[in-house]
């Protein structure tokens, strides 16, 4: 480390499965590459045990990085990012009156589609960019009235993950924006006009609430409040420590990436996926709403393009489980990475789909599937589901480029995530797939580091200028290098598509793990010196049109291909 003035934040990341405490050290003037000193991680517990939990890996943290570097570690900003569309109910002392409502529990399915047929799906994407569904917490909200009328009588307030890890720090009751924007109880204004500083009056009249019953919304550029919590001193962090909602969590490690500007691209893997893209401008939104994706701001509140999938690590762990079991997740990708160019299955395509998909053409009733699997191994169709994924996430990438428009075309993905980012040979795929360079963020716990690299910025502890950002790796994880895209990777994505789509051939609509594989015209794994190069195919399906969303979109308007 250099010897110039450095900085220490403490940043929290409350996910679905797991929960992320870092001290981040930064150099003050943003010469140096932030350094992540310690992590302490558990469980994600319910929201009565969310403070202790959160407490208790402040102080494991806070150790290891004393031990680190040989003196006590004192936190100057506290950052919380947390997963979104998740909250509790909380009672007239603030006790939350039951478990996390959360974002994959599908329970309010009926009650987003009331709320479509009362507003105008349309209408509802055009006021919040969020598309009515089980998962948004306005629905969520509805379903409490209905099916726990005694649970939404006590509701004195309802806060979200990250509002109640902020409410126990500071006693206030606060989130941010890109957050807020995730319930569709929240308005999005129009580029360039400033964000609400609270939720929607008419939206919440809905569901029977007003907005004093929701946390009040940050600006973009502000801390949430200071410590004030005895509790929070007891564990090492003083009081009057600025904190910050750093946000959902996808947004804040895109941010820490680098992904700032309109151009950049963020891919962040965990149990979920979700591919970013941020824009000038705001695309048209009816059109975002038929592709199946949101439209969000950034951090610092600029328009972004947000495609999620929910079978990225949960598709891992449903392959463990139905398609290798006795593997463990390491010794399987790490024959994948091993399998010799000559071994991957040429023929196999495997949907990634574990409960629906969300986007692109969406369809709730998609599940996985192997298809023309044919004689091979585990490593083998391992091999094919990790192609999968990188598939559907570059489907996604071309259709928010379709969507952004012909003049959109970015130069490079920074993929971050914790183990995912740390699969080489998942990031192999990625790279390979394209459509344009991967560049993976170094750094086992990017949003949590994240969150404290952007409470230190927003405190103004880190000067006036950018704040810095993760470092990147040099190659893959394994330490090999970054392999270019593949220029069969077009052709490749068009048939992962039809399959997709169901139009890969008779007999291939949705086979279970133990159907026979079908005859299918045969190309090339990606990243293989097999003979000649397939021209790119049609461009891939899914860009949106003004008609009805058919079954299969029309073409985007152009592929990607890599710039200088």
């Amino acid at each position: 480390m250099s010897r110039q003035r450095r900085r220490v934040g403490l940043g929290i990341d409350v996910g679905t499965t797991n929960v992320k405490v870092a001290v981040v050290d930064v150099p003050e003037d943003g010469a140096d590459a932030p350094v992540l000193l310690a992590v302490a991680s558990a469980p994600t517990p319910g929201p009565a045990a969310l403070d202790r939990t959160l407490r208790e890996l402040a102080v494991r943290a806070l150790a290891a990085a004393a031990r680190r570097t040989g003196s006590a570690v004192v936190p100057e900003a506290v950052g919380l990012a947390s997963m979104a569309e998740t909250g509790v109910p909380l009672d007239a002392d603030d006790r939350p009156l039951g478990p996390w409502l959360r974002w994959d529990g599908h329970r309010a399915a009926a009650e987003a589609a009331a709320l479509a047929d009362r507003l105008g799906a349309t209408a509802l994407f055009e006021a919040t960019g969020v598309r009515p569904s089980a998962k948004v917490p306005l629905a969520t909200l509805a379903w409490l009235g209905a099916h726990e009328p005694a649970t939404r009588a006590a509701l004195h307030r309802w806060a979200g993950v990250a509002d109640l890890a902020a409410l126990r720090l500071t006693g206030e009751l606060v989130t941010d924006h890109t957050l807020a924007g995730r319930t569709m109880a929240y308005r999005l204004p129009a580029t360039g006009v400033p964000l609400p500083d609270g939720f929607d009056a008419d939206l919440l009249a809905e569901v029977g609430l007003r907005p004093e019953h929701l946390p009040r919304v940050a600006p973009p550029d502000a801390v949430a409040g200071t410590v004030s919590a005895p509790a929070w001193a007891a564990a090492g962090v003083r009081r009057g420590t600025p904190v910050t909602v750093a946000g959902h969590d996808h947004a804040v490690g895109a941010w820490a990436a680098g992904v700032r500007a309109p151009g950049d691209v963020a891919d962040s893997i965990g149990t979920a996926e979700a591919v970013c893209t941020v824009l000038a401008a705001d695309p048209v939104r009816a059109d975002v709403a038929r592709a199946g994706m949101s439209l969000v701001r950034t951090v610092a509140g600029l328009p972004a393009l947000l495609a999620g999938s929910s079978s990225a690590g949960a598709m891992v762990r449903w392959w463990l489980e139905h398609e290798a079991p006795g593997w463990s997740a390491d010794a399987l990708f790490a024959a994948v990475a091993a399998l010799p160019a000559d071994e991957r299955p040429h023929d196999v395509v495997v949907l990634p789909y574990v409960s629906g998909r969300q986007t692109p053409e969406p369809d709730p009733g998609a599940r996985p599937a192997v298809l023309h699997r044919g004689s091979h191994g585990p490593v083998a169709l391992a091999s094919a589901m990790v192609d999968g994924l990188a598939l559907h996430a570059r489907w996604m990438l071309e259709v928010q480029a379709g969507l952004a428009g012909p003049d959109h075309r970015p130069r490079q993905v920074r993929v971050l995530g914790g183990p995912a980012g740390r699969n080489t040979a998942w990031m192999r795929a990625k790279a390979l797939a394209g459509p344009v360079p991967v560049r993976l963020v170094d750094g086992a716990e990017p949003v949590a580091a994240g969150a404290a690299l952007l409470a230190l910025h927003r405190a103004g502890l880190l000067g006036t200028g950018e704040a810095p950002t993760l470092p990147l790796l040099p190659g893959l994880p394994d330490g090999s290098p970054v392999p270019d895209p593949d220029p069969r990777a077009g052709a490749a994505l068009d048939r992962f598509v039809r399959a997709a789509l169901g139009a890969d051939g008779p007999g291939t609509e949705r086979p279970g793990p133990d159907a026979p594989g079908t005859d299918a015209p045969a190309s090339a794994p990606l990243g293989t010196d097999a003979p000649g190069t397939d021209t790119p195919g049609p461009p891939a399906p899914g860009a949106p049109t003004p008609e009805p969303a058919p079954r299969r979109a029309p073409p985007a308007p152009h592929r990607l291909e890599a710039r200088p």
